[in-house]
């Protein structure tokens, strides 16, 4: 998991491409600017992935943002949210 949001610098805008271990079930892009997708992917990173991954693929902006929308499993959220108290503001 990031230190700060800010380290979070994936893409705002566009298609963001999973690699395969991400995206096992079989779908591996997904459009930022498509709420659906949008929610998908970050709650699939967000489950999923190691900090790597998240500080690639994930804007923190659009995580506070759109973080009432993202809905990840109960102990990720709370996490989350215990790591960066903005985002339980945000919801």
């Amino acid at each position: 998991m990031a230190g700060s949001l800010s380290e979070l610098q994936g893409p705002e805008h566009g298609v963001v491409v999973l690699p395969l271990e991400l995206a096992w079930g079989g779908r591996t892009e997904f459009d930022l600017d498509e709420d659906y997708d949008r929610s998908a992917v970050y709650k699939i990173v967000l489950e999923e992935g190691g900090a790597e991954h998240q500080r690639r693929l994930i804007n923190g902006r659009l995580l506070v943002e759109h973080w009432d929308e993202i809905l990840p499993a109960r102990p990720v959220r709370a996490l989350w949210e215990r790591r960066f108290p903005q985002l339980r503001h945000a919801a």
